[in-house]
């Protein structure tokens, strides 16, 4: 008697299990999702779902995959989309603060706990190749068109110091509520404050006058 044939996979129920995990990794993270949950949530029983993943591992890593390369495809097609320096990097933060996972705290604490150390660094590569390359491509594009400074910017840490101080807020709006508001801001005014503060500083044009001479009457000697 021969072997039975292998049950093609189907490409819709594989979509399903990829979001349902990623809703309740997102939502709970990696430790306190079991297989079992993720089955039942997208309509499966456990043995059938690993037809399609083996371990809970490689399904987590397969929900990483596929956030972090529609993030490179998103960042990729900003970049071209033409305009300046600034107008660009305010697209690419805000939209880092309306899909980048809502805690991601959490989701660096499992994967530096929880994961193999092979799927950290895969993890890591796609993480540089979505979020850090793309931002650090368009300092790269400033510093050779004269809009940014050359000798003092260093594209990568700049690149990564602009991830650091971008928080994303629960609700997905990408910002906070303003005092007395129950509106939130929108991502775009958060992102452009963001970059404005990081290309320009905090000064005013008079305040960075005084930084450069000193004082107005060193200005005006």
């Amino acid at each position: 008697m021969g072997r039975r044939k292998k049950q093609p996979l189907d490409e819709a129920t594989r979509s399903l299990i990829i979001k349902t995990a990623h809703d309740l990794f997102m939502e709970h993270g990696y430790r306190a999702v079991t297989t079992r949950q993720i089955a039942k949530a997208s309509g499966l029983t456990q043995p059938a779902m690993y037809h399609y993943f083996a371990d809970k591992e490689a399904l987590y890593t397969e929900v990483l995959r596929t956030v972090t390369e529609q993030t490179k495809t998103a960042m990729n097609e900003i970049i071209q989309s033409g305009g300046s320096v600034r107008e660009r990097l305010i697209k690419l933060v805000a939209y880092i603060l309306l899909y980048m996972p809502d805690d991601l705290s959490q989701m660096e604490r499992d994967i530096r706990h929880e994961l193999q150390p092979e799927t950290q660094q895969l993890i890591t590569r796609w993480w540089q190749e979505s979020y850090l390359l793309p931002i650090a491509s368009l300092f790269e594009e400033g510093q050779k068109n004269g809009s940014l400074q050359g000798g003092l910017l260093d594209p990568i840490p700049s690149a990564f110091f602009l991830l650091s101080v971008i928080q994303r807020k629960p609700g997905g709006s990408g910002g906070p509520l303003p005092k007395g508001s129950s509106i939130p801001v929108p991502a775009e005014v958060i992102a452009a404050r963001t970059v404005d503060i990081l290309l320009f500083g905090m000064a005013s044009e008079e305040g960075r006058q005084e930084v450069h001479y000193g004082n107005k009457g060193d200005e005006k000697a």
